[in-house]
């Protein structure tokens, strides 16, 4: 009967630049949200002022509440482009919240109408009476990308191939013992409404998740939520804090 070796632990070089990166990940996701955000305030303030200048020159809104009729057009985009996100992270295609494109191309579309209508009759000036909204949304959407960035969109339904994560890392930490143990591949496991707090189950979860750490921190592919997702059954929010567990408890091993 074979001797059962030791895996050689990594370097622990390779932890400090594990930490290094994802403090500077996190120092430039600081960053760029605090740029996008400044972006986004002034082409809003911009955008506020005229606007609220158009509508007392035209006489559309009583003076007293001319400030309204900016947040009636530009706060559409803003809160459309937060349910777009919340829709998106909830694992709902791009084309599901519809509706709430369709406020974002209508509410911009009309705030570049008013700005361009308060502009000078120059082409030039108009041209720079258009950017605010303009900037404004590219802000808004440069935001949801950067809250995006590590969470995958994926189905409601994790596709069955991806199963094979968990029987493939189980075969992989086999053979570091020089033989392979017969594995049987078993499709992702449905998930109940109460199986994020079932007891018996969660010893196994967390197992299935330090073994795809593993396979990661030996050079494997990134593990991903729905990778996780597919292997425990388990929902999004529980399956990214399986998986921060498992990566603190490798690294800190």
């Amino acid at each position: 009967m074979p001797t059962p070796t030791t895996a050689p632990t990594a370097p622990s070089h390779t932890d400090r630049a594990v930490r290094l990166l994802a403090a500077i990940r996190v120092a430039l996701v600081i960053a760029l949200t605090a740029l996008v955000l400044a972006i986004a305030a002034l082409a809003y303030v911009v955008s506020f002022e005229a606007i609220r200048a158009f509508a007392i020159e035209t006489a559309a809104f009583p003076p007293e509440l001319a400030w309204s009729a900016p947040l009636l057009v530009d706060s559409f985009t803003t809160a459309a482009s937060l349910v777009i996100l919340w829709r998106y992270l909830r694992g709902d295609a791009w084309r599901d919240p519809w509706y709430a494109w369709t406020l974002v191309a209508a509410a911009t579309a009309v705030s570049v109408a008013l700005n361009v209508a308060h502009a000078p009759e120059r082409l030039a000036a108009q041209l720079f009476a258009a950017l605010p909204p303009v900037a404004l949304l590219g802000a808004l959407e440069l935001l949801m990308s950067v809250a995006r960035t590590g969470l995958p969109h994926t189905s409601r339904t994790p596709a069955p191939t991806v199963g094979a994560v968990a029987a493939g890392a189980a075969l992989d930490l086999a053979g570091a013992n020089g033989h392979r143990t017969p594995t049987t591949l078993t499709l992702p496991q449905k998930r109940t409404p109460d199986a994020d707090q079932d007891p018996a189950a969660a010893p196994d979860a967390r197992t299935r998740v330090r073994a795809l750490v593993a396979r990661e921190r030996s050079g494997g592919p990134q593990v991903t939520a729905a990778e996780v997702i597919a292997a425990t059954g388990r929902s999004r929010r529980r399956a990214y804090e399986l998986l921060r567990d498992a990566r603190t408890e490798h690294a800190q091993g």
